[in-house]
């Protein structure tokens, strides 16, 4: 069998928009996410963001931070069961 040709990927601005499910809008950046577009293009060497710069930041995934609450007395005695447990 004969191997195919990889095509070329289209370019985003070379492609149509994308179908919208009913009802959902598009999501804006967040603050963070505009500094770390402006980062990209700044090491990039280009003064302001790049449609490619936007999308690459809102496609990563945010990260949970880890809560700073106190844990409740049910969660230490859970934890400290499972520490003896072991």
């Amino acid at each position: 069998m004969a191997k195919r040709a990889k095509k070329a990927k289209k370019a985003p601005w070379d492609k149509a928009n994308p179908k919208r499910k009913a009802g959902k809008k598009s999501k804006k950046l967040s603050g963070g996410q505009k500094a770390k577009a402006k980062k990209a293009a700044k090491k990039a060497g280009r003064k302001y963001p790049s449609l490619v710069d936007n999308m690459n930041v809102a496609k990563k995934k945010k990260i949970a931070k880890k809560s700073t609450k106190k844990m409740t007395t049910k969660k230490k005695a859970k934890k400290a069961k499972k520490k003896s447990a072991k």
